[in-house]
């Protein structure tokens, strides 16, 4: 029998993801894509589906569902709505693959039998993951500023995977880049790297001297008092996860240009987004190289 992935809600990645899938063998059903032709998100008919599959698979997108379990879709007519009713008709031992899950989603998973896998902090997904993403900060900040990245002063707030490729990649664009991390280990590898790390004590100093200012952070990281200091900046990417590590309408009432920008690998480049998907999901799924 063949193995059926259904896809619930996305955006471009997932329409490249679905050829990619089936290049492996797997059959693809997308629902909430209906502006594209595709089937639009319907219980009832996502049920007759299921019952049909002997070990179903629901691939949610990465950014999960939203607090009252509204799944991102860009080309679904209608708002797609996760709750009780949707894992009331999945099949016991379903697999759900997600990119991280609320905690009212992963209840309904214990109560109704159903297979979790949270995917967002796998190591390999976020590496991959944060080249796009890196890209498209820096593609962001080219956009929305009237100075080069060359020879700017850069500070990226976070050194996990995704600020460890975006400060790299700025380095090779001949910015002069600053790394503020609290973990002193983070501090460290900023140093032996090449950037000019920044401790909380220092922060205060460099925030007026900085051109761009990226956070990677996915906590509040530029309160008022800080974005006080922040009044030069041409502008300030974030690309943590929603509501992002800035106040945001603080920053507008100053008149600092500040954007949030979660979910870039699906936006500035959707086929390599796939790419990275299709590996990560076959892995899971039974095994796959990445090339």
């Amino acid at each position: 029998m063949d193995r059926v992935l259904h896809i619930i809600g996305g955006d471009d990645r997932d329409i490249y993801l679905k050829k990619l899938l089936e290049e492996k063998g797997f059959v693809i059903k997308l629902w909430g894509f209906d502006k594209l032709g595709y089937g639009e998100f319907d219980l009832i008919k996502l049920k007759e589906q299921l019952i049909k599959s002997e070990y179903p698979v629901l691939i949610f997108p990465l950014s999960g569902t939203k607090v009252k379990g509204e799944v991102r879709s860009k080309y679904s007519s209608k708002n797609i709505i996760i709750d009780e009713d949707f894992f009331k008709i999945l099949p016991a031992n379903s697999q759900i693959i997600i990119g991280f899950a609320r905690q009212w989603f992963k209840d309904y998973c214990n109560i109704y039998q159903i297979n979790l896998l949270e995917v967002a902090e796998d190591d390999e997904l976020a590496i991959l993951n944060s080249i796009p993403s890196a890209e498209g900060a820096i593609q962001m900040a080219m956009e929305n500023s009237e100075i080069t990245i060359h020879n700017s002063n850069s500070l990226v707030i976070g050194l996990g995977r995704c600020g460890m490729t975006l400060a790299r990649l700025l380095k090779g664009l001949d910015s002069k880049v600053y790394v503020y991390a609290r973990n002193k280990v983070n501090l460290a590898r900023a140093f032996e790297m090449g950037f000019t790390p920044v401790t909380s004590q220092e922060l205060d100093e460099i925030l007026p001297k900085m051109d761009f200012i990226y956070n990677t952070a996915p906590s509040l990281v530029l309160p008022k008092e800080k974005l006080d200091y922040c009044l030069n900046c041409e502008v300030i990417i974030d690309i943590a996860s929603a509501p992002g590590g800035v106040d945001f309408d603080y920053a507008k009432e100053k008149g600092i240009k500040a954007l949030l920008a979660p979910g870039l690998p699906g936006i500035v480049a959707p086929k390599t987004a796939a790419k990275i998907l299709a590996y990560v999901y076959s892995k899971f799924l039974g095994g796959e190289n990445y090339d």
